[in-house]
């Protein structure tokens, strides 16, 4: 898709051929959204679409998971006129923090922190697959994506087409 064009018809997750697919192998997410954030109306409806869920709800703050979740959680939170925490690998922040370990999309062991002092339980996700780990994020909370029904099956199985 050309980095300008708009479809005339903007249905939800038009913007996800924008993403262009991993060519560099495992140790890589299988997609990169670095297109998508450079589009304007993409990244505008994006951001809409993964909202849209929680309209009316009470947010208090936004919260993206280092490193990609920080631009979509950033142009969320300026959306909503909101606070936006960063949820950081571990070692990056100089303050008091909660750790919680996890497997990266390549199967590797990591560990998340998030600062103590700025946040109160109350939680809700946005999730793209239907992976073990998305699953069990969408039972236990409010959850929003951006792929449409149709295309979900391709996203889990990691098969996006680029035509």
């Amino acid at each position: 898709m050309d980095l300008c064009h708009v479809p005339a018809t903007r249905e939800k997750g038009w913007y996800l051929a924008l993403m262009a697919p991993n060519v560099k192998g495992p140790n890589y997410a299988w997609l990169d959204p670095s297109r998508l954030y450079c589009h304007p109306q993409g990244l505008q409806d994006c951001v809409a679409d993964l909202l849209q869920p929680f309209q009316g709800d009470a947010i208090d703050m936004v919260a993206g998971i280092d490193a990609m979740g920080f631009i979509l959680g950033a142009a969320a939170a300026a959306t909503l006129q909101k606070g936006f925490l960063a949820i950081r690998k571990a070692g990056h922040l100089c303050v008091q923090t909660v750790a919680q370990p996890y497997s990266d999309y390549s199967g590797r062991e990591k560990v998340m922190e998030v600062r103590t002092d700025a946040i109160s339980p109350g939680v809700a996700a946005i999730c793209m697959e239907n992976s073990e780990g998305g699953k069990w994020i969408q039972e236990h909370y409010k959850c929003s994506h951006c792929v449409p029904p149709r295309l979900q099956p391709r996203f889990d199985q990691h098969q996006f087409g680029w035509d």
